[in-house]
C-alpha cells in the first residue's frame, strides 16, 4: 500500500459548516477549505494505487460528513513563481528549466504548459514534481497522475462512491473501475 496525497473539490458543505470542517479534522484528519472560489477537501490515503486510493478517500469523505460529494479532484496549477517557490530556487532557475538551459534532459525534459492564465503559462504541479523528483528535488509526496486524474474524475463523475459501499471490511474499495 503507498499512501497518496487528494485535493478533492466538493460540494454539499462549505468552511462555514463548523461541524463538517471538525468532523473531517477529527475523523479523518483532513482539512476543508476555501480556495480560488471552491470548496476543497485536503486527504491522505492509503491504497493499491491512486485510483484505488482516491476511492476509498472519496468514500470516507462522504461517510464522515453525509451530503459532502466530492465531485472531481483540483487540479494543483503552478506557474514560474510558485514552482520557484515550492522547489526552493530562483523564478529565473525555472525559466532555465523550462527553456531547457539548465538541466536539460532529452530523456526527460521539462514538462510542456497545461495552458495559460492570462499570459502566464501553467504547468500541473503533479508532472513537475514529477520531472523535479529526477533532478533529486521533489518534495516527497505521492500524487495521482494526469491520467491517473482522468480516472479518478471519471469515476467520481458515474458516482461509483455512492452507488456502492466504498470500503469492504479489510479497507479495500469495494467498486470496480
Amino acid at each position: 500500500m503507498m499512501e497518496y496525497e487528494f485535493r478533492f473539490v466538493v460540494e454539499g458543505a462549505s468552511v462555514d459548516d463548523v461541524a463538517a470542517v471538525e468532523a473531517l479534522e477529527r475523523g479523518l484528519d483532513a482539512m476543508l477549505f476555501r480556495g480560488g472560489g471552491l470548496d476543497l477537501v485536503e486527504i491522505a490515503a492509503e491504497g493499491a494505487d491512486a485510483f484505488d486510493a482516491a476511492m476509498r478517500a472519496a468514500g470516507r469523505i462522504a461517510e464522515q460528513v453525509p451530503g459532502l460529494r466530492p465531485m472531481r479532484l483540483h487540479r494543483d496549477l503552478v506557474g514560474i513563481p510558485e514552482i520557484a517557490e515550492r522547489a526552493g530556487t530562483t523564478r529565473q532557475n525555472v525559466h532555465l528549466w523550462m527553456t531547457g538551459q539548465r538541466r536539460h534532459s532529452a530523456a526527460f525534459p521539462f514538462p510542456k504548459p497545461e495552458g495559460t492564465a492570462g499570459r502566464a503559462q501553467v504547468w500541473l504541479w503533479v508532472e513537475v514534481n514529477s520531472w523535479l523528483e529526477h533532478q533529486g528535488m521533489d518534495d516527497g509526496v505521492n500524487r495521482p497522475s494526469r491520467n491517473e486524474i482522468a480516472d479518478i474524475d471519471s469515476a467520481l463523475n458515474r458516482g461509483f462512491h455512492h452507488q456502492c459501499r466504498p470500503v469492504t471490511e479489510s479497507g479495500a474499495w469495494s467498486g470496480s473501475r
